[in-house]
């Protein structure tokens, strides 16, 4: 079994500036009955004051949004997407640092070398998604995507597969795991970027 390493790329510093429903509401042209649903689904994180009132923190607003793919209002400041990349190789983590770098303002990176490690960081850093090796020695990425579907508070994060053995079976088994998409190694990060709607990726040539 590998012996986990996790790394983080940069910080997003963010004001915890709070908002109730009928503000939400306000920003996104939306009914206010449509943002408690959102509440009481558990999509879009919130507490109560001591008073009985919701309160919604701007960056849980911002996870939302992003998850969601719908835009983020300037309003609410960076529209930063955080990911979580999972592979037991060093080299291939190392190379996806470095593919990511240009986009540093656009896509905040933390790595880790272990699946087993993967699914405690999902749970401590609620990343808007995954990038996860299917050839991992400790646990598998089908089996680390199935395990994180299973948990309702993580269905917002988006999960993709990425495999040096890409196959139409691979990509649908990806799939019936609760992936979103499976990549070919070695991982294109325009891809990455479409998938959660980076305005940066429609000016990256492929």
């Amino acid at each position: 079994m590998a012996s986990g390493t996790m790394q983080s790329e940069g910080s997003t510093a963010m004001t915890d500036q709070l908002y109730t429903t009928h503000d939400i509401s306000r920003l996104l042209q939306v009914d206010p009955s449509t943002v408690s649903k959102w509440i009481d689904r558990g999509i879009l994180m919130a507490f109560r004051t001591p008073g009985g009132h919701r309160r919604v923190r701007s960056a849980d607003l911002r996870t939302f949004l992003i998850t969601h793919q719908m835009p983020v209002p300037e309003e609410l400041g960076s529209g930063t997407v955080r990911l979580l990349v999972v592979d037991d190789e060093r080299q291939v983590l190392d190379a996806i640092k470095r593919a990511f770098k240009p986009y540093a303002n656009q896509v905040e990176l933390q790595t880790t070398t272990s699946g087993v490690e993967a699914l405690l960081l999902v749970s401590e850093q609620k990343p808007h998604g995954m990038i996860i090796d299917l050839n991992m020695p400790d646990i598998d990425g089908l089996e680390v995507c199935r395990r994180i579907r299973a948990r309702k508070q993580m269905e917002g994060v988006r999960l993709i597969t990425m495999t040096s053995a890409h196959s139409p079976d691979v990509v649908e088994a990806s799939k019936q795991a609760g992936a979103v998409a499976c990549l070919a190694k070695p991982v294109d990060v325009a891809q990455v970027l479409e998938l959660f709607r980076v305005p940066l990726a429609l000016n990256v040539r492929k």
